[in-house]
C-alpha cells in the first residue's frame, strides 16, 4: 500500500508543482511576528467604547462652532476724518503763516541790494526793449511818453535864477545838453 501512496504523492506533486499539500505566500513568515504582536495588543485594549458623545452633539456642533468663530455684530467705533481734518486746519494755517514770515525775514536779511534803474545798465534796458519789441505796442510808448513829457508852459511861471541856469550849463557837457534839446 505504501507503493500506492507514493504514487499518489508523486502524482499530486506533478499536478500542483508543490512538495506538500499546504502552501504559504512568499515572505509570509517574515511579517507573521509583527501581525501576531498586533493581535496581542488588540486583545489587551478594552472592548467597550470609553468615549461618550452627548445626545444631539453633532446636531448642534455646526452652530456652536459658528458662534465661537464668527464675529459678533459689535457696534464698531467710527472715527470721523472730518473732525481730525478740522482740528488740523488751524495748525496748518499757523505753520504756513510762520513759514511765510520766516522766509520773508531771512530773504530781507540776505538781499540788502536794491534794484533800481541806476544799477541796471543801459545796454540791458536796450536789449530788453529789442527782445520784447513785438510785445510792446505804440500805445504803450505813447502812454510812457505822455506821462514824461513836460510842457514848456509849465516853466513859464517858475522863477529860476540865472545863476542856477549858468551853473547847470557849466557843469554839464555840451553833448548831453544838445541831446536834451532835441
Amino acid at each position: 500500500m505504501e507503493k500506492d501512496i507514493k504514487n499518489s504523492e508523486d502524482f499530486l506533486k506533478s499536478i500542483t508543482g508543490k512538495n506538500t499539500g499546504f502552501s504559504a505566500p512568499s515572505n509570509y513568515f517574515d511579517t507573521v511576528e509583527d501581525r501576531f504582536s498586533s493581535f496581542i495588543f488588540e486583545e489587551s485594549l478594552p472592548k467597550k467604547n470609553i468615549f461618550k458623545v452627548p445626545d444631539n452633539y453633532f446636531n448642534t456642533l455646526e452652530d456652536t462652532i459658528l458662534n465661537t468663530v464668527a464675529p459678533k455684530n459689535k457696534k464698531t467705533k467710527v472715527i470721523s476724518l472730518k473732525s481730525r481734518i478740522l482740528k488740523l486746519i488751524p495748525v496748518a494755517a499757523a505753520a504756513s503763516i510762520l513759514l511765510f514770515i520766516g522766509l520773508n525775514y531771512f530773504n530781507t536779511l540776505n538781499n540788502t541790494t536794491e534794484v533800481n534803474f541806476d544799477s541796471v545798465a543801459e545796454t540791458d534796458i536796450e536789449n530788453w526793449v529789442v527782445d520784447n519789441f513785438n510785445e510792446l505796442s505804440n500805445e504803450d510808448f505813447a502812454n510812457v511818453l505822455n506821462s514824461n513829457i513836460i510842457n514848456e508852459n509849465d516853466f513859464a511861471f517858475t522863477n529860476i535864477k540865472d545863476d542856477a541856469i549858468e551853473d547847470y550849463i557849466i557843469s554839464t557837457e555840451n553833448a548831453s545838453i544838445l541831446n536834451e534839446i532835441d
